[in-house]
């Protein structure tokens, strides 16, 4: 069995004190241009895996599984995002006194790491799994105590991150060289058959240089890896880093807005999405307690209208812990239309293979009535009906029960 790393996420906003690359020119961005719900109860998934349809809603899981019983091999695959640091599927750096040196890993664990991919294919076709690699920060030991990769004080001292981790210099051409060797590695030691999540994007000048030759040189080795990046919080000037990218990863942004607009929120980072590069990978993650179902829901409605994100709602950074809730197990199928843009006070709808989403943003004026296509079953209350009334900040799944069952994740055959 597996170990899943549940070490905590911190994304406080540190400086960044690096010399700019007066030579190094940003790359040139390209503009680029789902009715069945089986809505079961929370089951173990050893016994009864959850019934999924094609796509949608797409869940992530970010470091952690949910808080299941059972298999955790089956737990994990019931995610379509699967997040994990290389150890927790089986990869070894070679030996080195300070592991982050290393840009080689041993051939008995690639075997392994092959079969634990493999392993989550088989429960979950669908599954985009991703491997953690550190770049704007590392853990203390990582590196010698002395190196010049270490970002620095004016006094000479390290700058820490959080306890226990110091940032990195990502203007250094041999560090930013180093980790997209390191990068490569990994997904080479996985037949391509993973990709790679690097955390904490910052986008001050000197950092975008850093951050865009780090993915210039990993693409020049692999130029087809998934890569997926973590905004944090921010959601606006995102374009630069975009088409360099699958995806971006929203940690908790819907709760930082500076204008407190959640609908222009959506509509930014569903402009950003339409930058990306295929396949496109994006995560909506929102935090809350596990008691606040409305508040999963709301955001789980508006990434599903609004966006093709993969969505989770999580209890905090601090690994990312959830609950799996029986609407995550609705089976939508694919959209047939394109994502809604949000206006103001206006219905937004998207139609799905198998399904209908609504959502009534808070500001419109009046609830609103309307006729549903044919009788189609509420995927939180499971009633049934014709007619559906929303009250302003209020949305719904609705799913076809006449559509062919969803496919199911079972055990590898």
């Amino acid at each position: 069995m597996i170990q899943i790393s549940s070490h905590a996420r911190s994304h406080c906003r540190a400086s960044t004190r690096a010399a700019v690359w007066r030579t190094f020119a940003l790359l040139c961005m390209a503009t680029a241009s789902q009715f069945f719900l089986s809505s079961v109860a929370l089951s173990d998934p050893t016994t009864e895996p959850p019934r999924r349809g094609a796509s949608f809603p797409r869940i992530a899981m970010l470091w952690s599984p949910a808080a299941q019983k059972g298999d955790r091999w089956v737990n994990m695959a019931q995610h379509d995002l699967i997040l994990v640091g290389p150890e927790d599927l089986g990869l070894e750096w070679s030996p080195n006194p300070f592991p982050n040196l290393s840009t080689t890993l041993t051939e008995t664990s690639k075997i392994k790491a092959r079969e634990a991919v493999a392993k989550l294919r088989r429960l979950n076709p669908r599954a985009q799994v991703l491997c953690e690699l550190y770049f704007f920060e590392a853990n203390d030991g990582s590196y010698p105590p002395e190196s010049s990769w270490w970002l620095r004080d004016k006094a000479g001292q390290r700058e820490q991150f959080w306890p226990g981790c110091h940032s990195m210099d990502i203007s250094r051409d041999d560090y930013v060289v180093h980790v997209a060797t390191r990068a490569a590695a990994v997904y080479q030691a996985l037949d391509g058959q993973a990709g790679i999540f690097l955390d904490n994007l910052r986008g001050d000048e000197a950092s975008r240089l850093g951050w865009s030759k780090l993915i210039s040189l990993i693409r020049k080795q692999c130029s087809d890896v998934p890569i997926l990046v973590n905004a944090g919080w921010d959601s606006d000037d995102l374009e630069w880093i975009a088409p360099l990218v699958n995806g971006l990863m929203y940690e908790d942004s819907v709760s930082h807005i500076k204008n407190k607009d959640a609908e222009s929120f959506y509509a930014r980072i569903a402009r950003t999405d339409g930058l990306l590069r295929s396949p496109r990978i994006s995560v909506n993650e929102h935090f809350g307690k596990r008691s606040n179902e409305q508040a999963m829901r709301r955001e789980l409605i508006r990434t599903l209208v609004y966006t093709d994100m993969y969505y989770l709602y999580a209890d905090s950074t601090q690994g990312h812990k959830h609950d799996w809730w029986p609407i995550w197990n609705s089976s939508l199928g694919h959209p047939v239309a394109a994502p809604a843009v949000p206006a103001r006070g206006q219905l937004a709808q998207r139609k799905f293979e198998a399904g209908l989403v609504l959502w009534l943003p808070a500001d419109a004026k009046t609830s609103v009535t309307m006729r549903l296509p044919l009788r189609m079953k509420n995927a939180s209350t499971l009633k049934t009906s014709e007619n559906v009334t929303l009250a302003p900040g209020e949305g719904m799944i609705f799913v076809d029960e006449t559509k062919p069952a969803a496919t199911q994740i079972g055990n590898p055959r």
